[in-house]
C-alpha cells in the first residue's frame, strides 16, 4: 500500500514560497490502477515525485508497504526505487542504444550479469509487444513504439509499482487507448499498482479503478471513477467529467439544451456498470403517456463498465407524471439530475 499523510512539498523562491503540493493524504491499494488528475500547475507531478523520493516532501510522511520513505537511508532507498518503475511523458530513451539495450539499463545500473539482462530484456520486449524490434534504435520507431520500450525498461527490475506520469499525452488517440490497454494488462498479468498521473480524463476513466483531483496543491475529490463521474461535487471536478466526447462542461451542455428546449423538464441521467447497457430508458417509457425526447447521449467503457450519460426532455405531462417517469429510473440505480 502506498500511504500520503499530510504531504506538503513547498519550493521557495526570493519572491514567495510555492506551495506544489499542500496538505494531501491519499491511500493508494495493492495492485489497482490510481489515477491522479489536474490541470497544469496543480501539483500532481511534484506528488507523484514524492512517491519514488525524486522530490523530498516538506512535511508529512510517504509510508510504502509501511515504511517511511523519508526515513531510508541512502542505500535503503536505492533498493526502494528499484521496486517503483516510471515511465514518462518524452520516453526518456538513450538514441545511442538499441531497443533491448535501453531496457538492459536500469538492470545494468543494479549489476545483472550481461546474460541474465538480455534475457529479462527479450522478455519485457515480449509482454510489451516489441518483439521483432530488439535491435531497433529510437529513431526507427513510431511513438508508440517508444512509449512501450519505456514501459518494458521501467518493469525491468520486476517493481511492485509502476508511476506513470503524462504517458499517453505526446501521443494519438489510437495510440493512447493502445498503451492504455497495455498498462491495463500489465497490471491484471502482474498485479502491479499503477498510479497515473494525467490532465486527459479519457485515461481515468478507461482504466483508473480510483481517482483523485488536484487543484492548487491539494486534492479537491476523491472517489471511484464511477462515483465522480455520477455525481462530481467540486467545480474542478466537474469541469473534467464532460459529457463523453465533447467539448463543453456539464454546465455549458445544460444551458444549450434549456435554450434549445425551454418546455417541460430537462434531465441529466447516468448509467454505469451492469445498467448501461439496459433498455432503462425504453422500459421508463412504456410506463408513461407523455412524450419523452433523448436529446444528447454517449456512452463510454470504464474499469466498473460502460458509462453512459443521457439527457432527456420530458414534455406534455404533470409533475406528477413526470416523478413517476424519474422514480422508475432512480429505482433502477440510475443517477437523475434536473438541469
Amino acid at each position: 500500500m502506498i500511504e500520503i499523510v499530510d504531504a506538503v512539498k513547498t519550493f521557495r523562491t526570493k519572491e514567495e514560497d510555492i506551495h506544489a503540493v499542500n496538505g494531501v493524504s491519499l491511500k493508494i491499494e495493492d495492485g489497482e490502477i490510481y489515477g491522479i488528475i489536474g490541470y497544469s500547475g496543480a501539483g500532481k507531478s511534484t506528488l507523484v515525485r514524492l512517491i519514488n523520493q525524486l522530490e523530498k516532501q516538506s512535511a508529512g510522511d510517504v509510508i510504502i508497504d509501511g515504511q517511511k520513505m523519508q526515513d531510508l537511508s541512502k542505500k535503503e532507498l536505492r533498493e526502494k526505487r528499484r521496486k517503483i518503475g516510471m515511465i514518462f511523458q518524452h520516453f526518456n530513451l538513450l538514441w545511442s542504444r538499441t531497443v533491448l539495450e535501453n531496457i538492459e539499463l536500469p538492470l545494468e545500473f543494479a549489476g545483472v550479469p550481461k546474460k541474465e539482462r538480455e534475457t529479462k530484456a527479450k522478455q519485457m520486449c515480449e509482454l510489451v509487444g516489441l518483439s521483432g524490434r530488439e535491435d531497433a534504435y529510437p529513431s526507427e520507431l513510431s511513438g508508440g513504439q517508444k512509449q512501450r520500450v519505456g514501459i518494458a525498461r521501467a518493469l525491468a527490475n520486476d517493481p511492485q509499482i509502476l508511476l506513470s506520469d503524462e504517458a499517453t499525452s505526446a501521443l494519438d488517440p489510437d495510440t493512447t487507448d493502445q498503451i492504455l490497454d497495455l498498462l491495463r494488462d500489465i497490471n491484471q498479468k502482474l498485479g502491479i499498482t499503477i498510479v497515473m498521473i494525467t490532465h486527459q480524463m479519457e485515461v481515468v476513466q478507461k482504466i483508473c479503478h480510483r481517482m483523485a483531483v488536484m487543484s492548487d496543491g491539494k486534492v479537491v475529490e476523491e472517489g471511484t471513477v464511477k462515483e465522480l463521474f455520477e455525481h462530481p461535487q467540486n467545480e474542478i471536478t466537474k469541469k473534467f467529467v464532460q459529457n463523453i466526447e465533447s467539448d463543453q462542461s456539464i454546465e455549458e451542455i445544460a444551458d444549450d439544451l434549456k435554450k434549445k428546449y425551454p418546455d417541460g423538464l430537462l434531465i441529466r441521467c447516468s448509467f454505469t456498470g451492469n445498467n448501461a447497457d439496459h433498455p432503462i430508458i425504453a422500459d421508463a417509457i412504456r410506463k408513461v403517456k407523455f412524450d419523452v425526447s433523448i436529446v444528447a447521449a454517449d456512452i463510454a467503457n470504464s474499469q466498473s463498465g460502460p458509462i453512459g450519460v443521457t439527457y432527456l426532455n420530458l414534455t406534455h405531462g404533470s409533475d406528477s407524471e413526470y416523478n413517476v417517469f424519474v422514480t422508475f429510473l432512480t429505482e433502477n440505480s440510475v443517477k437523475v439530475e434536473e438541469l
